[in-house]
């Protein structure tokens, strides 16, 4: 595989525009790499996650647990505001 620094700095501003497939043609055209393996550059260029990889604070045990935490927190401030500040 290439090595990132002879790669054009417009594929690096295409992958993070969201562009990710004129990201891969480019790559194609400045590699001659094929399709599978140009997309795999650009996946590994801007940190690409399988779609149904689930997000970190989910995969942690108590991740969910510690949105719980920040609602509840949430709810008895407004609880004061209302019983001692609010008209």
């Amino acid at each position: 595989m290439m090595e990132e620094q002879e790669l054009s700095p417009e594929i690096y501003q295409l992958l993070a525009a969201g562009r990710k497939i004129a990201a891969i043609k480019l790559i194609r055209e400045e590699t001659g790499l094929g399709l599978a393996e140009a997309k795999e550059l650009a996946d590994a260029l801007s940190g690409h996650q399988p779609a149904d990889a689930s997000p970190p604070a989910m995969k942690e045990e108590g991740g969910a647990a510690g949105f719980l935490a920040i609602v509840i927190a949430v709810l008895i401030a407004f609880l004061v505001y209302v019983l001692f500040v609010g008209d």
